[in-house]
């Protein structure tokens, strides 16, 4: 997939808001965002031709593959030392603090100029994926904790070798020492399953986490969400480290996506995740909120759907600034 994406993409320019995600949901709506291209590129003009010139195809970055809104991109040829000397002016008159650097793009077809329906899925997808590692949370979050996954390894080598090593000695072939093996296997990861599912729903119910890891927890609540046992007391854990709302609200969807949004999780998940975002009513700008809401409605979509969604979005005469 990353080779495909290389393949696909274009060289560019990337100016990111120097601000944390947080603020961005807080302060920086579609409007905003507007607004800042403008102001930069008014100064641009104000600084001269050249400057003017250098910041000539900067558009919004939506959607965002250059690793966070907001961001304006450019796939030509620019003037990077006068782009620098811009984004220092527009510090020292306070329109903002940004960022430069080189990367690739995605080419972007949609409506130009962008929309705030654009904006508002930029931010429900870095709400779900992009921000997940803030707290390291990609590195290994959906995973069996570290004691479970050696528990069942055990249970692997017990139940499991045995029946292997066997059927390799079996004196059968063809399609007839298929079937035979694989009937045998499936007994024996039965097996190990209902032996292995047993401890994992005592040691849920027995932990305390207060004495379990920060990233150690992210994976019992997963494991939880995917039983359905002691869910609001391992995503509370979880949760307990988490400085922001979105952070929340991205470690529930992880664990509806663990346990499939079926099960005695989905209406503890769906619960809390009403009642993140109206909280974030009260913190978050209008976009934001919607932004929520749109990750949440991703949640009860098939891919099929989600696909649907955005090719519509994508038209040019589906503005969303309603």
């Amino acid at each position: 997939m990353r080779q495909l994406l290389v393949e696909c993409s274009d060289p560019g320019i990337i100016v990111s808001l120097a601000e944390e995600f947080e603020n961005i949901l807080r302060q920086v709506n579609f409007a905003r965002a507007e607004k800042l291209q403008y102001e930069l590129r008014d100064l641009a003009r104000e600084l001269g031709t050249e400057f003017e010139q250098a910041w000539r195809g900067f558009r919004i970055e939506v959607p965002n593959d250059s690793g966070r809104p907001l961001s304006f991109g450019n796939r030509e040829m620019v003037d990077e030392a006068r782009v620098q000397q811009l984004l220092t002016h527009a510090a020292e008159r306070g329109i903002g603090k940004f960022e430069m650097r080189d990367t690739l793009l995605l080419p972007q077809d949609g409506p130009a100029p962008e929309t705030r329906g654009q904006y508002v899925r930029d931010l429900a997808d870095s709400i779900r994926y992009e921000y997940l590692d803030d707290l390291h949370l990609l590195s290994r979050p959906t995973d069996l904790p570290d004691a479970m996954a050696a528990h069942r390894q055990n249970l692997m080598d017990e139940h499991v070798a045995d029946v292997l090593r066997a059927r390799a000695r079996d004196a059968n072939v063809g399609h007839r020492w298929i079937q035979t093996s694989v009937g045998q296997l499936q007994k024996a990861l039965e097996e190990v399953d209902t032996r292995a599912e047993a401890v994992m729903l005592y040691e849920l119910t027995r932990l305390n986490p207060a004495e379990v890891e920060p990233e150690e927890r992210t994976r019992w609540a997963m494991l939880a969400a995917r039983l359905g046992k002691e869910v609001e007391k391992w995503l509370d854990a979880a949760e307990e480290p988490l400085t922001f709302l979105y952070q929340r609200f991205a470690l529930a969807c992880l664990a509806w996506n663990e346990c499939q949004g079926m099960g005695p999780a989905r209406p503890i998940l769906e619960k809390r995740l009403r009642a993140l975002i109206e909280q974030a009513k009260e913190i978050y700008t209008a976009d934001a909120v919607d932004a929520l809401k749109l990750a949440f409605k991703d949640l009860h979509q098939s891919p099929l759907d989600r696909l649907r969604d955005i090719s519509e979005m994508d038209k040019p005469d589906a503005e969303t600034d309603e």
